[in-house]
């Protein structure tokens, strides 16, 4: 019998911002924009090693195959490794490795998992390197979740944003955060129907990040909200994932934010969402950005 649960990781062996510490993001605001210290190729690599050893370790709770999509950049060594450590056991079921083209980022990424394996798979998480699913008994737990509910599309493990992510456009775009959580091959058959892919800048498109992020993190799940489904929040006792770089250091995934960071977000919104919506901001400051 097939296994019908699957996890899906997107990673790509070009290194990453640097960032120490998470930081408030999001409305409402949350802990989600992450630490993170993989600024090259080969510290990329010892971050898929830690997601690997996640999958052997970590009980999800139903069977589950895990398939890790790499973004081709064409780096020899970690290509070499994931075609090595392809179809072994992990705790549940297999790891299974897909080499994609590096379009849309970690969103191309998905798009190329589903396309791979949508016959063979019912439910799918999705989530990136650095970002570990790894809560005890994650996958029942979501899944729990999806069907707890009438009408649920996507069940989101970080939570729900009703923002766009960029902080300028000032579109109330809600979506699920990372494009992390889980849904119903159903859903994702859907959204190939509506728009010939899972929502990726694809290669004829642009790959600027904040539009990688708009027309990806952000479109992939609001699709979904426009298909007619509900995105929730899991509901659970614990935290389902940890940041890499805070797993690394031991700091805790539900650790309160600092006051500062607080009366930032509330400082930012405002500026954002009050100041720069006002007339007198659209006759000054805003005559002059436009030229």
């Amino acid at each position: 019998m097939k296994t019908k649960n699957c996890k899906v990781i997107a990673t790509c062996f070009v290194g990453k911002r640097v960032q120490e510490f998470t930081q408030i993001a999001g409305n409402p605001p949350l802990m989600i924009y992450h630490a993170q210290n993989f600024p090259t190729a080969e510290s990329v690599l010892d971050l898929i090693k830690l997601n690997i050893e996640q999958e052997k370790t970590v009980d999800p709770g139903v069977p589950c195959d895990t398939i890790i999509v790499n973004n081709d950049v064409g780096w020899s060594k970690g290509n070499e490794y994931l075609d090595a450590v392809n179809n072994t056991a992990i705790h549940s079921g297999i790891l299974r490795v897909l080499h994609c083209e590096n379009w849309g980022r970690s969103f191309g990424a998905y798009n190329g998992a589903y396309q791979k394996f949508k016959n063979e798979y019912d439910y799918w998480i999705f989530t990136e390197d650095d970002i570990l699913i790894n809560g005890h008994n994650y996958y029942k737990i979501a899944l729990d979740n999806f069907n707890r509910y009438e009408n649920t599309g996507f069940v989101a493990l970080q939570g729900v944003s009703i923002d766009g992510l960029d902080g300028e456009s000032g579109e109330h775009a809600k979506h699920a955060h990372s494009g992390a959580g889980l849904t119903h091959v159903k859903i994702l058959n859907e959204l190939n129907a509506k728009l010939g892919k899972l929502p990726h800048c694809d290669k004829n498109e642009s790959q600027d990040y904040l539009e990688c992020i708009r027309n990806g993190e952000i479109a992939f799940t609001n699709e979904i909200l426009r298909l007619g489904y509900d995105l929730r929040t899991v509901e659970s006792d614990y935290p389902l994932y940890w940041f890499a770089y805070d797993y690394m250091r031991g700091i805790r995934v539900d650790a309160k934010p600092p006051f500062s960071q607080k009366l930032m977000w509330w400082t930012n919104r405002f500026i954002n969402y009050r100041v720069k919506k006002s007339a007198i901001y659209r006759q000054t400051v805003g005559r002059f950005k436009d030229k």
